[in-house]
Order: C-alpha cells, then sequence, then structure tokens
C-alpha cells in the first residue's frame, strides 16, 4: 500500500517557467507530469532532458501571459448595431515572451488559423515572425528571452462570416529547424530530428451577428477603425 510524503522543493535548475500545461484551455507545448517519489508517492517532476542539448527547446514564458487571456475560450463580438461603419473590433494578443537557453540561435515564430492535417488550405502560414525580437545575438551570453510581435486576430481578415469557435495558433522554434519538406507530417509545423517547437493555442468564440449595441471595448477585445 502507497503512503503519502511531504512534497519537495523543485530542483534549482528548473525554473517556475519551464513547467508546462494547460493552462485554462490555453495549451502550451512541450509538457507532461510523470509521478517521481523514491517512497513511491507523487511528487510532479519535469520530463526535460538533464543533459544538455544540441539544440535546446523554446518554451514560452508563463509569466508574461496577461490575466485578460487567461481563459478557456476567448469572446469577439465583431461589431455592434450603433457602432460605426469603419469600426469593429478584433482580440489583440499582444506581444508574448519566449525563452530559449540558447542566445545565438534565430528563432521563428508561424501562425496559423484552424490548422487541420486533414485540409491543406488550412495549414498555410497566415503570417511568419522572423528577426527582430526573435533574432539571436552573440554579444550577450544572458539574452535567453525573445518576444513575439503582437497578432490582431481579425474575423474580416480571415474571411469569417458566421458565428462559431475557432483556433489561432502560434508555433516557435529555431528557424532552421522546421522541416519544410513537401513530405512533412505536419506541413509548416514539422521540425527536424533533433529540435523542437512551443506551441500555444488561442480558442476565440467569434460572434458576428449585430445583436449588441457596441463591440466590447475591453482587452483582449479592441476596436479598430479604417
Amino acid at each position: 500500500m502507497s503512503r503519502s510524503c511531504p512534497p519537495q522543493a523543485p530542483s534549482p535548475r528548473h525554473k517556475p517557467s519551464q513547467l508546462h500545461g494547460f493552462f485554462h484551455g490555453l495549451r502550451i507545448a512541450s509538457a507532461v507530469l510523470v509521478p517521481v517519489c523514491a517512497q513511491a508517492c507523487l511528487v510532479p517532476q519535469s520530463v526535460d532532458p538533464i543533459v544538455a542539448s544540441p539544440h535546446p527547446a523554446p518554451h514560452f514564458v508563463e509569466q508574461s501571459i496577461p490575466t485578460y487571456l487567461i481563459a478557456p475560450i476567448l469572446q469577439l463580438v465583431r461589431k455592434g448595431s450603433q457602432d460605426l461603419a469603419n469600426c469593429h473590433c478584433v482580440i489583440e494578443i499582444p506581444p508574448l515572451t519566449v525563452e530559449e537557453d540558447d542566445p545565438t540561435v534565430d528563432l521563428e515564430a508561424r501562425w496559423f488559423i484552424d490548422y487541420d492535417p486533414a485540409v491543406p488550405r488550412s495549414q498555410a502560414i497566415f503570417r511568419r515572425d522572423v528577426g527582430g525580437g526573435l533574432q539571436g545575438t552573440f554579444n550577450d551570453a544572458t539574452a535567453t528571452q525573445r518576444t513575439l510581435n503582437n497578432f490582431d486576430f481579425d474575423a474580416d481578415r480571415f474571411d469569417i462570416t458566421s458565428n462559431g469557435v475557432h483556433v489561432l495558433l502560434v508555433v516557435v522554434a529555431e528557424s532552421a529547424g522546421f522541416d519544410d519538406s513537401p513530405t512533412a507530417a505536419l506541413p509548416n509545423r514539422t521540425m527536424k530530428s533533433g529540435y523542437t517547437s512551443a506551441r500555444y493555442e488561442f480558442p476565440i468564440n467569434v460572434d458576428v451577428a449585430l445583436d449588441r449595441t457596441h463591440c466590447p471595448q475591453q482587452l483582449p477585445s479592441i476596436q479598430v477603425c479604417q
């Protein structure tokens, strides 16, 4: 019969941001918790390899995620009946932080809308981010955190004309690590051997009906006028 034991302090080598998991419906890649205990009790512990990898896996820094994004599903009311004709609301994903132990490598972010391995059209990269805050450096050995550009989820831009839930997916990895061969299992997302990507999904419920006077102007919903 197993017996309980007091929780153990995490190893100093693990940073809090390296403990990945489902975060109120927002799924972060590369996260697994396994039961480990010398005396047959359950103690959560990261399964990241202890030995250094030639291509360290990037991961999202949870502390960089604003609280208003912590929801199982984000709500987007496209437009209100009394909004100006040239104005509507979008979901703004602010710049997010990714940590990469090797400061010299260049990272790349690829954004997808409703990615489906069975639907070729959905596998197209909606936006690719390179350079800028994702570029590596040989001048600062402590520069392990990178910043993604903000992303506006705009129903008009994505030709979404009916109500429903859509998934905004961002995949971040070393630029040299993406396997863009025509035989890749997941087009535009598959990694070469030895490389690992970090993924983040934002489920967004889109309401395109004019059943409100104004679209909510409260983060992450913002109004844009053109």
